[in-house]
């Protein structure tokens, strides 16, 4: 009952929701006693006050005063539109302070912020790059360490068949030297390597990658900017912050958007990890880390010392070795030492490169898990804060009901209007500027900011009165108020540029037509997951929320037939119709027309 009539008047409904109304209290007679069918019965009370001319209203009223204070303001709030005026001065009051309370309730100005935050993606993290080793690579290491080996096999084994101790000695000490120049040599070459790719993956330039320059690398390289500027240290003066850490940014927005730069994904999506990169990039500038990387792939001089050192130990003694086996026999061992040079030579640039990129996959894979860990621990930190943060669609529905009460409250003051002077009213929501959006599965789009309008309809005329709410800070921008009579109202059109989108035109006798937004057509075009709304029905549900049908009957109505429509109208002047009103359908009526799901000029 409360969903056919919330936001609808009783001549908004279709003839089969009049027949469901109209066997209500025998549906009602077969239900168990209990507060839900006593809350039903007293819908049922009131619809009955309406449908008979001067009849008291009091025993309606008692029913609902019985009820619990829920079910009561329940019921206060969806017929909002079918009760009339001096019924809702009764319950003016109760519906004001209910609002005035509800509009901060369940922790609002804390908790709306979540609502309008999207999904976040799930991270990820940037792998190591494939090995760029080669065929060519491992021939080389292959064929050098085939010729090298039997070289110096042969050299040593003539050395040792001489049996001179000083020359074996130093074939010892010359292995031993080779070991550390080898250990040594390739990890100094590896760091040099690693520690110029960090630097020029942290210069201040942006990658080449045309992948990285569209409309989501754009956003997210605003967001970068936002939250470096937000969350910078607090002694660091913003220029030389910003000019110091460009090339992070740099590098950071560009793994971002290499990660996540699917069509489909938004930047909004991925601030959650900007921000912690943000914050980390913060943490590591305070502890004097921020260039970590040159301390990890630093070459230290002992390092470098002993690396020295042993290259030159080692050429001595080999050309000592040497030496000595060219003197038991000089050919073969002459030119088993060109072999062995030219071989290790080979050999070493073969093992070298695959001895690194062996290393470099290894460290990446490890980074990898590590940056994987770290990122999933803040993803699901935020998804735990958002799940416990973010309000339902019950509460969400009821602040903004309220903001309406109070944006209603201060009209009727500012006019000195009394419930009783309003002939019937009309609210119309719409997405307001620069607004933020999102929506429950199966649910209405709901916005961040509004444009409330109120049509109030008096014996004298129209009172329209709009207001900019801004309803993520719940906060009224600004107000603009507008009075004609009934006659001053020229025309009324619904302009449908397509099936999503609806723009409700009012057209006064003395000034412009003006267009009012009712529907957002891109929130409505939005693809729906599997098993939710269509687009269409998402139009039409937008509709309903925006309260629009109620509103363009009433203007649809005073635009035809100016007061005369006011002055005939069973359901505002409670003219007697037998049992529940049963006036003549909006698409028979010959005078009007409101069957709006046609969306046609009216």
């Amino acid at each position: 009952m409360l969903a056919m009539l919330s936001k609808r008047s009783y001549r908004d409904l279709t003839p089969d929701e009049r027949k469901q109304l109209a066997t209500m209290p025998i549906t009602c007679a077969n239900l168990p006693v209990d507060d839900w069918t006593q809350s039903l019965n007293a819908v049922c009370e009131f619809l009955e006050y309406f449908s008979k001319t001067g009849s008291d209203p009091g025993h309606a009223l008692k029913e609902l005063e019985k009820l619990p204070a829920d079910h009561r303001e329940m019921i206060v709030r969806h017929l909002d539109l079918v009760l009339t005026g001096s019924l809702r001065d009764t319950f003016w009051a109760d519906t004001r302070q209910n609002a005035e309370r509800m509009r901060f309730a369940d922790k609002r100005q804390k908790s709306v912020w979540a609502y309008f935050q999207p999904d976040p993606i799930p991270p990820r993290a940037r792998g190591p790059a494939p090995s760029t080793t080669t065929l060519a690579d491992r021939a080389r290491a292959a064929i050098g360490t085939l010729a090298s080996g039997p070289a110096i096999g042969y050299l040593v084994k003539t050395t040792i068949l001489a049996s001179r101790p000083l020359p074996i000695f130093a074939c010892l000490l010359a292995t031993a030297a080779a070991y550390v120049v080898a250990k040594h040599g390739v990890d100094w070459g590896y760091r040099r390597e690693r520690l110029s790719a960090e630097e020029r993956r942290h210069r201040s330039r942006r990658g080449s990658d045309p992948g990285l320059d569209s409309i989501f690398a754009h956003d997210v390289d605003e967001s970068f900017d936002r939250y470096f500027v937000k969350y910078r240290p607090e002694d660091v003066k913003l220029k030389k912050w910003l000019n110091d850490t460009k090339g992070f940014r740099a590098a950071l927005r560009d793994e971002v958007v290499e990660l996540y730069r699917e069509k489909l994904f938004t930047a909004g999506r991925v601030n959650w990890l900007i921000r912690y990169l943000t914050r980390d990039t913060v943490a590591r500038w305070a502890a004097g880390t921020l260039h970590r990387y040159r301390d990890r792939y630093r070459v230290t001089a002992a390092m470098k010392a002993r690396c020295v050192v042993s290259g030159i130990a080692f050429v001595g003694l080999s050309a000592y070795v040497v030496s000595a086996a060219l003197r038991v026999a000089i050919l073969p061992n002459a030119a088993a030492t060109f072999v062995a040079v030219v071989g290790v030579w080979v050999a070493g640039a073969g093992w070298s490169h695959i001895l690194q990129e062996r290393r470099r996959i290894k460290e990446g894979e490890l980074d990898h898990d590590k940056t994987m860990s770290d990122r999933q621990a803040e993803y699901d930190r935020w998804v735990r804060k958002l799940k416990s943060t973010r309000p339902n669609e019950t509460q969400m529905e009821k602040w903004l009901t309220a903001d309406k009460i109070m944006v209603l409250d201060e009209t009727l003051k500012h006019y000195r209007l009394a419930w009783r002077d309003v002939l019937t009213h009309a609210f119309l929501q719409a997405p307001g500027r620069d607004y933020k959006r999102a929506r429950d599965p199966f649910g209405p789009w709901r916005y961040s900011k509004y444009d409330i309008r109120i049509f109030l309809i008096t014996q004298e005329g129209v009172r329209e009165v709009s207001v900019e709410m801004d309803f993520e800070h719940a906060k009224r921008n600004g107000q603009e108020r507008n009075n004609y009579r009934f006659d001053a109202v020229s025309s009324v059109h619904v302009a449908t540029p397509d099936d999503l989108s609806s723009t409700l035109e009012l057209t006064l006798m003395n000034g412009p037509s003006r267009n009012i937004r009712v529907t957002d057509p891109a929130a409505a075009a939005d693809k729906a997951a599997p098993g939710q709304n269509d687009p269409r029905s998402l139009a039409r549900m937008g509709r309903d929320a925006a309260g629009f049908s109620h509103t363009l009957h009433i203007l649809e109505g005073i635009a035809a037939e100016g007061k005369k429509w006011i002055e005939r109208d069973p359901f505002i002047n409670d003219q007697p119709s037998g049992g529940l009103p049963t006036d003549p359908e909006p698409d028979t009526d010959p005078d009007t027309d409101t069957d709006t799901d046609t969306d046609t000029d009216k």
